[in-house]
């Protein structure tokens, strides 16, 4: 068993110098990452988790928390048995889905659990917001993120989960904008553009 040198967080309690985290492709994107202080939560999304093993284990010891997007992953299938590995193998502290399902047994596996919602009108923001079961879901990923601070003033009473925001940022001005919302966490590709 790993211990942890630095206190683990989570996505749903990132503190606020902490808010942006990158989403790794690459092993190279994942040590580029943990040397970075600011990086206490990092994205997993189109590469073979297997490869990142060893990766796994040091972000662990150094309270580095790692999400997967099951959507985009390759190497574990989205049931129990995949998801029990994540957590007491690869020290995978939740994952990230579309998929109602996936995101039920992830959290009986003891992960946590990020529902991605794509807002790309209104009735499939409607139709994504339905399946949002509560009792699975310990966070909502809205993509893309420059959409958040439309809808959020109608959706935090309705809602009331915790949020974060990924895709399409470009500059310092949109992602200002987002963060003035109150997100949690924001998904940031080339973390170095923005740290």
């Amino acid at each position: 068993m790993l211990t942890q040198s630095r206190s683990s967080v989570s996505l749903l309690n990132l503190p606020a110098q902490n808010v942006l985290v990158p989403v790794v492709e690459t092993r190279v994107q994942f040590v580029q990452a943990l040397e970075k202080s600011a990086v206490r939560a990092m994205l997993l999304h189109h590469c073979n988790v297997f490869e990142f093993s060893a990766l796994l284990g040091r972000a662990c010891c150094s309270g580095c928390s790692v999400y997967v997007n099951m959507d985009h992953i390759d190497g574990i299938y989205a049931d129990e048995a995949g998801f029990r590995y994540l957590a007491e193998h690869l020290h995978v502290t939740g994952i990230i889905s579309s998929h109602p399902k996936a995101l039920a047994t992830a959290k009986q596996a003891g992960l946590e659990t990020v529902q991605r919602i794509f807002a790309v009108d209104s009735t499939g923001l409607k139709m994504a917001l339905e399946s949002v079961d509560t009792n699975c879901v310990d966070m909502l990923d809205f993509s893309p993120a420059r959409v958040v601070p439309y809808i959020m003033p109608r959706l935090k009473p309705r809602l009331p989960l915790p949020y974060m925001a990924s895709g399409l940022l470009h500059t310092a001005d949109q992602l200002q904008v987002v963060l003035s919302t109150g997100v949690q966490a924001v998904a940031v590709t080339h973390l170095e553009r923005w740290l």
